[in-house]
């Protein structure tokens, strides 16, 4: 035990609290709650402890340790499990497919449209779910948009537009922007979402019954169809939902499965005694650990990331007024019932198999969260019991799926790396792929990318793209060149002090940060010529001794430096697959951000370059004149008419306008 530690250990407060083990980089090893902050930490470092296998060895590497104190044991197991989700700890037990989840949202504004969205705010709208599989929630809101006919467009329903679009010719909407539906027609219809959200589908079968006979009766004839087809499809959906108690339970079953190390969480989600939801999840960090430590672990997790973004005041705060596309004439909207997000995502029971040690602190944390008790159940007999057994078949088939297929990824992953590094004729199977590629047209918005692949898998946190600054026209190797200079230098410790040498000290650190992994293969996009320029730069660094390798699209061969013949892959070679990958997985990447910098380019209005116009005042002056032309064109006093303009700012824009070439406007606009 270094001295540091210890006189850190001597300060731990006799407190409530969260305390998190360092290693000598500063990385987070463990985070963990106690009462007492004080006697938990130090039961660590007694000599008389006996520690598992893994907790000894995470003890080894402590040269740290932190807290922080809370009021007591709920605030500190809500502390726990976000730092947890945060920093993701070596030696925690951790959702490996932690996320947020994802909600149906009811927006609040006229004419409300349903909407996928991660987010919830307090802003008003009604939010449903959270769900665990975005791509059901996105079949779902397919199938309301198919049922009820709702608007999907963001345009301000203001009485401006003239014809409807194409959603209202192909029954998919009832135009209200153009005034063929009411806004008490459309709120009406937004009611029948809401019951069929709500799960009740009885309710809003009967009441669409009803008016498909009126409709019917008053010779309605086309409007009784499209209530038909409305009824027909929602009784789908009610017949293919599986009932499991008779009784409208709200409850979640979670039941484990452990082999190899390994373990799997399988979540059954039940409301209103019907099975909505289900889910798995694989744990890392569970050696050595007992079921209800996994239990524990797993529940504070995942209803932390099913809650993390619900608005924590529920008091009704008032809404910013909604503006009308000029920005001139506000329109309040009114505040729609907002669905109690955390009381929504957690249940009124939770069945487990394993009763953890925290039980009443988790109960409590759930139920103040709820704002209703909640109860930890460990069922022994009854159907409860019968379920229970069920999902923990599900969780076990999950688990030996997951394991069969990361034996074969890996075994792929291996066999492609080492017959990579035999072609190449490297000392190891390189760990960290870096690959690199240029986007541009004719030299125009050029910009580079860099993706990274470790142990053959992409690594998206450590992708990287590049503005690129050259301007002396369409050339790929000078390109290449910046780019590799600008990643490369980060890894020179002599020119560590003068990196970005103009910039603030901090600014320059968090860069070599980014950049401070060397990798073990460079690969380029391209043969010959961007394998040489890359080379130069080589040199120019004093990194020759960096393996690089180019690969030719038209043949896929490989070249290396210092040698004018090409490296030839079997065309079945994992290793050529492997590069192939990463090589498209560049080009995808590049050629994204090139689009996306072109487009903006494209969308410039000649009003962006002029001072003093503002993003309001240019849409305001866009949406009294239609274009920059237009508005060089109009009578000054109209111009000043605008709010927000003055007549010295209209005087300046008209001039503005009208010095710069009408070719100019043309392509800004």
């Amino acid at each position: 035990m270094t001295p540091q530690l210890r006189e850190r250990l001597a300060q731990v407060p006799d407190a409530p609290g969260v305390y998190s083990m360092m290693d000598t980089n500063g990385d987070v090893l463990y985070i963990g709650k106690a009462i007492s902050l004080r006697n938990r930490v130090r039961s660590y470092f007694q000599e008389s402890a006996a520690h598992g296998a893994r907790i000894s060895a995470m003890v080894e590497r402590v040269t740290d340790v932190r807290t922080i104190v809370v009021n007591n044991e709920v605030e500190a197991l809500i502390l726990e499990a976000n730092l947890i989700k945060r920093h993701q700890p070596a030696f925690n037990v951790r959702l490996r497919d932690d996320k947020r989840y994802p909600y149906l949202k009811v927006t609040n504004e006229p004419f409300p449209r349903v909407v996928f969205t991660r987010m919830v705010k307090d802003d008003g709208a009604r939010y449903f779910g959270p769900y665990t599989n975005a791509q059901a929630l996105r079949e779902l809101i397919d199938l309301v948009r198919l049922v009820f006919p709702l608007r999907t467009c963001r345009e301000p329903i203001d009485g401006r537009r003239k014809r409807p679009c194409l959603q209202y010719h192909i029954k998919r909407c009832l135009a209200p922007c153009v005034g063929f539906q009411t806004e008490t027609q459309y709120d009406a219809m937004i009611d029948e979402v809401v019951l069929f959200l709500e799960g009740k589908q009885e309710s809003l079968l009967s009441r669409l019954q009803h008016e498909m006979d009126d409709a019917a009766e008053n010779l309605h004839y086309e409007a009784a169809a499209r209530l038909r087809d409305r009824i027909v499809h929602i009784r789908r959906v009610t017949e293919s939902q599986k009932v499991v108690w008779k009784s409208r339970l709200d409850m979640d079953l979670v039941a484990i499965a452990r082999a190899q190390g390994q373990a799997c969480v399988q979540v059954f989600l039940v409301r209103g005694g019907k099975l909505i939801g289900q889910e798995h999840f694989i744990l890392d960090g569970v050696s050595d650990q007992g079921d209800g430590v996994i239990v524990e672990e797993f529940l504070k997790q995942f209803y932390t990331a099913r809650t993390a973004s619900a608005p924590e005041n529920k008091s009704v705060s008032a809404l910013p007024a909604r503006t009308a596309r000029d920005n001139e004439v506000p329109v309040p909207l009114r505040r729609r019932a907002h669905a109690g997000v955390a009381a929504a995502a957690i249940p009124k029971e939770v069945l487990v198999e394993a009763i953890p040690d925290e039980r009443a602190t988790i109960e409590a944390w759930l139920s103040a969260l709820k704002d209703a008790r909640v109860r930890l159940l460990q069922p022994q007999r009854g159907a409860r019991a019968e379920y229970l057994a069920l999902v923990k078949k599900n969780a076990e088939q999950n688990l030996r799926a997951f394991l069969v297929h990361q034996e074969v990824q890996e075994t792929a992953q291996a066999r492609s790396l080492s017959e990579l590094a035999d072609a190449l004729e490297l000392p190891r199977p390189p760990h960290r792929i870096e690959c690199y590629d240029i986007s541009n047209i004719q030299g125009s918005h050029p910009v580079a990318s860099m993706v990274v692949f470790v142990e053959g898998r992409a690594k998206k946190s450590d992708y990287r793209k590049f503005k690129i600054q050259y301007d002396g026209g369409v050339n790929d190797f000078a390109m290449m060149q910046e780019t590799l200079r600008r990643r490369l230098r980060y890894l020179r410790r002599a020119t560590d002090a003068d990196v970005e040498g103009d910039k603030a000290p901090a600014r320059a650190l968090a860069a070599r940060e980014r950049f401070d992994k060397t990798p073990d293969l460079l690969l380029i996009d391209g043969g010959k010529g961007q394998l040489s320029a890359v080379v130069e730069v080589l040199d120019e660094l004093d990194m020759t001794g960096l393996p690089v390798a180019g690969l030719a699209k038209e043949h896929e061969w490989l070249y290396v430096p210092g040698n004018s013949s090409p490296i030839v892959l079997p065309p079945n070679s994992a290793g050529l697959h492997l590069v192939m990958r990463i090589r498209d997985e560049a080009h995808r990447f590049a050629i994204t951000f090139h689009r996306s910098r072109r487009a903006k380019a494209m969308t410039r209005s000649a009003l962006d370059a002029l001072d003093r116009i503002g993003p309001v005042r240019r849409k305001r002056l866009l949406n009294a004149f239609g274009s920059a032309a237009a508005i060089g064109r109009a009578p000054l006093d109209e111009i000043a008419a605008v709010k927000g303009m003055t007549p010295a700012l209209a005087a300046s824009v008209k001039n503005a306008l009208q010095a710069q070439p009408e070719a100019l406007r043309r392509v800004l606009e």
